[in-house]
């Protein structure tokens, strides 16, 4: 699959004026590197977001990196050794994070209430400006000031749902701010924004004066903002969650008008950009097409809406290369998707390999043994055993993508991670299952990850409600992997039919039904 060019290469015109290049990063959640279990995730990584911003700020002076929305809380709860890995991962996050030079971070109340302790600790001890508009607790301030070398003052101000909890107020709040900064002579007005994307279009509405509302605590995102958004004269970004991207937003003022004429058409590489993702859109949109689910099929009037705007952008984008730039307040939008094969800064590098090599060594060691199932329950005894009956599911097992999951650990070195190794081994921390230190014959997501432990149902293989196993897994087991976070396009009714074969859910062919 084509991958995004992202060489950052500035536009010539727009940059030689006063300016600011702001990237954001929205809803980071303090992931070292997405999870890459579909191949649309494998992008970002701080150590690659680390070596982008360093080679852009070689050839852009006026580069301000900012963070709205959660920046270290994890969604998930967690508890005994998992607690102690997320302590050991903050602290990586956090130094890895001080190397990119951060403008701005706004104080997430999200983090706060559900990170606990440690993240607290992570905030109080924070080198980089963090921004709570109103009383915000620990070392918060309500906004700072900035000024690039290239010649433009810019404000940047952080508002939370916490502070204050009414509408009207906090409209006042932030308006008060604005006009605070503009009497400082600011040029460029930035609100870090944790409403979420209604709550913080609505604020931009009431409030005037906000150039740029970068908006966070957007949960459940999943795909980049590809184009510009704007809610007034208010330019509106936000990158997908865990730094898979970022939006890279260029302002070159002029005065105090800020009716903004976006010129992104205009970046060197923006056509082939296009260009990559009309290709990725065309095969997507084959995919759907041979496809019949229903979802699937609601989904096509929305991808072909999408492509034909991409290729009309494209046009536009290849008519604008090498003519002069227009008069007035300028922007320049890109969202950013770094692959993996991308390079990475060789310091953060070392931070994430040795944080790797930390919690792999103190998990296994917290490991212990497997507790034994409750008296008269079944535990797991691994495909191997299963296959001895179910000789005819054996050539679709071994074809199956669940069968390449423990691969995909060794790969990235994960095979220790307990964020991981849940959704890549079966029976894994469960009663007469698997843990880090018993793994033989678990590995890969096996027969039991969706049928449930067998050794009852190999003592007495029966059919029906008494056969001890589950026959039918349903969508709830499924989602337990298969989340918005790790398997963001799952469809139950679509990834059901790959599964559904001869052999495995259907007779073998030629084979007379049960």
């Amino acid at each position: 699959m084509p991958e995004p060019t992202v060489d950052a290469t500035p536009t010539g015109d727009l940059y030689h004026r006063p300016h600011v290049t702001i990237l954001a990063v929205t809803d980071w959640q303090s992931v070292l590197k997405p999870c890459g279990c579909t191949v649309d995730l494998q992008k970002g990584g701080i150590e690659r977001i680390a070596k982008y911003v360093d080679d852009l700020r070689a050839k852009d002076d006026s580069v301000l990196v900012v963070h709205a929305g959660s920046l270290l809380a994890d969604p998930d709860a967690v508890s005994g050794p998992r607690a102690a890995q997320l302590a050991s991962r903050l602290g990586a996050f956090a130094e890895s994070f001080d190397h990119l030079q951060i403008a701005a971070v706004a104080l997430s109340s999200y983090d706060l209430e559900v990170g606990g302790q440690a993240v607290s600790a992570v905030y109080d001890s924070a080198k980089w400006p963090l921004l709570a508009l109103q009383g915000g607790s620990r070392n918060a301030i309500r906004s700072t000031l900035k000024r690039t070398k290239s010649g433009v003052s810019v404000g940047i101000l952080a508002v939370d749902p916490k502070a204050p909890e009414d509408d009207m107020a906090r409209q006042q709040a932030v308006q008060d701010e604005v006009v605070r900064l503009r009497s400082q002579g600011v040029k460029v007005v930035v609100a870090l924004s944790n409403l979420g994307l209604r709550g913080s279009r609505k604020l931009a509405r009431a409030v005037p004066g906000i150039d740029v509302m970068v908006v966070g605590q957007l949960d459940d995102k999943i795909e980049p903002e590809l184009e510009l958004e704007r809610e007034g004269d208010t330019l509106v970004v936000h990158a997908a969650r865990h730094g898979a991207w970022i939006s890279a937003l260029t302002l070159a003022p002029i005065g105090q008008n800020h009716a903004w004429q976006e010129v992104s058409d205009a970046i060197p590489g923006v056509a082939n950009d296009l260009q990559d993702r009309i290709t990725t859109m065309e095969k997507t949109l084959a995919e759907i097409k041979q496809r019949s689910t229903l979802a699937n099929q609601k989904a096509l009037p929305f991808f072909e809406a999408r492509l034909a705007e991409m290729k009309l952008r494209l046009d536009a984008a290849k008519r604008s290369q090498g003519k002069p730039l227009p008069a007035g307040p300028l922007a320049a939008f890109r969202p950013i998707g770094l692959p993996w094969s991308m390079p990475t800064d060789p310091a953060v590098a070392k931070i994430v390999a040795d944080y790797d090599a930390k919690v792999a060594e103190a998990n296994v060691r917290a490991a212990g043994d497997v507790p034994p199932p409750p008296i008269g329950q079944a535990s797991y005894v691994g495909q191997k055993a299963c296959l001895e009956c179910h000789d005819d599911t054996a050539a679709f097992q071994s074809a199956d993508l669940h069968q390449q999951a423990w691969k995909g650990l060794e790969k990235s070195g994960k095979t220790k991670d307990l964020d991981c190794v849940s959704c890549h081994a079966t029976g894994f921390g469960q009663p007469g299952g698997s843990n880090l230190a018993h793994l033989d014959g678990f590995t890969d997501v096996q027969c039991e990850s969706c049928h449930g432990p067998g050794s009852l149902h190999v003592k007495a293989p029966t059919r029906g409600p008494n056969s001890h196993i589950i026959a039918q897994p349903d969508a709830t087991l499924c989602v337990t992997c298969h989340s918005a976070v790790h398997s963001p396009r799952f469809d139950f009714a679509d990834y059901r039919t790959r599964l559904l074969v001869p052999g495995h859910g259907l007779p073998m062919k030629g084979a007379r039904a049960p």
